[in-house]
């Protein structure tokens, strides 16, 4: 005999875990952080919710390489890092923020730039070209390395040091792959 409420079976726990936010789309999810040298080999890593702001994250980041004895001239970030509390705490530890920077709701884009409008939520935004790509695809290549990892690419682990040890797997994996 078993006992139903709400749909869930008696003795099991609700859905979620920790470190598991509502993202954009509406959908539960969790978000990694992660820092890579010139060639793309994965330094320094951190998960959080999926609904809660990169920006909070890039310090702590840095701190943490800095613990290790790590310290970047520069920094590259897309557009979520993007914010002027930050460029000036990365300037006051003596790094170079590259940080491309994000197109305000109002703001005009300049007469021939290629643009597209794309859902974020449930509105409509242009979105337009970042010129500093081009130098952030070691970043990406890591990421797509770290999504082509099944285990990684949909968290499927409710405990977050589950899914941490994960990562931390795929990392060591994409550092000790032959060049």
């Amino acid at each position: 005999m078993v006992a139903r409420d709400r749909g869930r079976l008696a003795g099991r726990r609700e859905k979620g875990g920790e470190k598991v936010g509502r993202s954009l789309l509406g959908r539960a999810g969790s978000r990694y952080h992660l820092a890579v040298d010139a060639n793309g080999l994965p330094l320094e890593l951190r998960l959080s919710a999926g609904n809660e702001n990169e920006r909070q994250h890039l310090l702590p980041l840095i701190d943490a390489l800095s613990a290790r004895g790590l310290l970047p001239r520069e920094v590259w970030a897309d557009r979520g890092y993007d914010s002027q509390a930050l460029t000036q705490a990365l300037r006051e530890r003596a790094i170079e923020p590259r940080i491309s920077r994000r197109r305000r709701s109002r703001q005009a884009t300049s007469h021939g730039e290629p643009t597209r409008e794309v859902w974020r939520g449930r509105q409509r935004q242009l979105k337009t070209r970042d010129p500093q790509a081009r130098q952030r695809w070691p970043i990406e290549r890591t990421n797509a390395w770290l999504k082509a990892k099944r285990r990684i690419a949909t968290r499927r682990d409710r405990k977050a040091d589950n899914y941490l040890a994960f990562l931390h797997l795929g990392m060591i994996l994409i550092l000790t792959r032959p060049l």
